[in-house]
């Protein structure tokens, strides 16, 4: 987790931490492996390395199949779902790299995300809800399509009551203020307003 925190923003230390931590559980059990490709992919998107982010996230998904008894209680939230909300984040930061493939990449991350992002709440995951929605405002701005900014960033404004995140409360401010030009030029200011809103209660 620290080495993770250092890595944040440096693509380059982020790739070696992780490729060291793939090395290392080579004889783990194979849930400690999907971990260690997980984050390998994570660190490939954002070095804008697609077919490092796509190897790494195919064998992630191979591992986390072959479940054991006695895998490590810490790893209980690593589902299929976990790391398809974590390759959606990821497919978004990618996008950003390859710009002349940016439109099917956010497709895909929006395929991805949106799912969760909507399961969230009504499951009772207010907070992971949230967290996935922002990224899916982020792969709507990138992809330039106002209606579905707005959409989510009004979801978002709903949820945001019911959760208690000074991350979510920090993601979500950043995200508005990317979203805001976007939106007032496609007149959905309504959507900021909402979640000017939803931000100023919490």
């Amino acid at each position: 987790m620290r080495r993770s925190h250092a890595a944040s923003g440096n693509p380059s230390l982020a790739l070696r931490f992780a490729h060291a931590a793939v090395e290392h559980s080579t004889r783990a059990l194979p849930l400690v492996r999907a971990r260690a490709w997980g984050r390998l992919a994570t660190a490939h998107a954002s070095a804008g390395d697609p077919d490092g982010f796509r190897h790494a996230i195919d064998q992630c998904r191979r591992l986390i199949q072959q479940r054991h008894s006695d895998d490590p209680p810490s790893l209980y939230y690593l589902t299929p779902q976990q790391i398809d909300a974590e390759a959606g984040q990821a497919l978004v930061d990618l996008a950003a790299h390859l710009p002349g493939r940016r439109s099917p990449l956010l497709r895909e991350a929006a395929g991805l995300l949106a799912p969760i992002a909507v399961q969230g709440p009504a499951a009772g995951f207010r907070r992971s809800g949230i967290l996935h929605g922002i990224h899916l405002v982020r792969a709507s701005i990138g992809a330039r399509d106002s209606e579905a900014t707005a959409h989510w960033i009004s979801a978002l404004a709903d949820h945001l009551p019911h959760v208690q995140s000074i991350r979510c409360r920090t993601l979500l401010t950043t995200v508005r203020t990317r979203a805001s030009k976007q939106l007032r030029a496609a007149g959905r200011t309504d959507a900021l307003d909402a979640i000017n809103t939803a931000l100023s209660r919490t």
